[in-house]
């Protein structure tokens, strides 16, 4: 019986060894494979951790500042107001065709920091501007932006003053919105201005000192009229009037419709 019982231990011990190690190998083996199937591969760790380097160093889109601005600033410049026809002379042809020069002496007015600006001293200073551009264009009945840029430069020796062709809505207001004047040439019935003899001027020239953005409303001094100090143009339609008319010794034919580039001129102090 003891015999039997020793070969029994000597038989069943290695045998339960042997159980004992291969069940700790199939758990390590279980182990591992689980392992390897949720630990990504170097690829995938490498595009995970730059998905969430482009999630954290792209920021949201925020409006800008000139966008919130624009949407609830009212801004308007103090700009003196001069008629073109100080003395309401329209049938004179300098005054009837002065609406350049008016606007040009506007803006300087505005850099002087002038209040106001007599009719007697407007008219003089409109004549004057007059016999310059009849000196140095030969002409002044139509003056283009760049002509007006040339006006500021040489007449006046004041160069803050930019041309943009080709500009957009949101151009001038940007120019508004930092606190500079534009000046706007347009085909000056598409205005609709009910202060304007019918039909209208062909090439009319304008000043813009203000915006509002409630109102979606440029602010003008509009020299076409004695009623033109703070005359408000909706955006749209003095956009879609503004012109680059050519400069000549004569009015332009109409504009074709959808053909008016757009140009203006900004002034800053």
């Amino acid at each position: 019986m003891r015999k039997k019982i020793f070969y029994f231990i000597i038989i069943a011990i290695p045998c339960l060894v042997v159980v004992y190690l291969f069940s700790v190998i199939s758990r390590k083996e279980v182990t591992i494979n689980n392992s390897a199937q949720s630990m990504p591969s170097k690829a995938e760790t490498a595009v995970e951790n730059e998905i969430k380097l482009n999630q954290d160093t792209v920021p949201e889109e925020l409006p800008t500042k000139t966008q919130e601005l624009l949407k609830e600033t009212l801004i308007k410049q103090d700009v003196p107001f001069v008629v073109q026809a100080p003395f309401g002379n329209w049938r004179e042809r300098d005054f009837q065709n002065a609406c350049e020069e008016a606007s040009v002496i506007m803006a300087m007015g505005w850099i002087n920091k002038e209040k106001e600006i007599s009719p007697a001293e407007a008219q003089k200073r409109i004549l004057d501007i007059i016999a310059f551009e009849n000196k140095t264009f030969g002409y002044s009945t139509d003056t283009n932006v760049a002509d007006m840029e040339k006006i500021f430069q040489q007449y006046f020796k004041y160069t803050n003053v930019k041309t943009r062709k080709g500009a957009a809505l949101i151009d001038i207001k940007n120019e508004i919105l930092t606190g500079n004047l534009v000046i706007v040439p347009a085909f000056g019935r598409a205005l609709k201005n009910p202060n304007f003899t019918k039909p209208g001027p062909v090439a009319h020239m304008l000043i813009i000192i203000g915006y509002d953005p409630i109102k979606k409303e440029f602010i003008t001094n509009d020299p076409g009229t004695k009623n033109g100090a703070g005359f408000r143009y909706a955006e749209d339609l003095l956009f879609d009037a503004i012109w680059e008319y050519p400069s000549g010794k004569t009015d332009p034919p109409l504009p074709l419709p959808g053909k008016m580039q757009k140009a203006m001129i900004s002034i800053s102090k």
